[in-house]
């Protein structure tokens, strides 16, 4: 950050800037889970990665346990 004389801010103007800037570290992220603070880029990949490997493994899950027909040979 640039460095002010007292010329052009005063001391007390100079600690408002800095608790402003303090107060922003201090404010809480809204919106969404954290997923390492990268955004909705983040957490569509999520989506999309438990999404589609929910429903990969619902179909396997439904290919396992469905009846298969067997045929039996007739002996004559």
């Amino acid at each position: 950050m640039d460095s002010f004389s007292n010329g052009d801010l005063s001391p007390e103007e100079k600690r408002d800037v800095i608790a402003y800037l303090g107060s922003l570290n201090e404010a809480p992220g809204y919106g969404g889970f954290g997923l390492g603070g990268l955004g909705p880029v983040s957490e569509g990949l999520f989506a999309w990665l438990v999404g589609l490997g929910s429903l990969v493994g619902f179909a396997v899950w439904i290919a396992a346990h469905t009846t298969r027909s067997t045929k039996k040979k007739v002996e004559a």
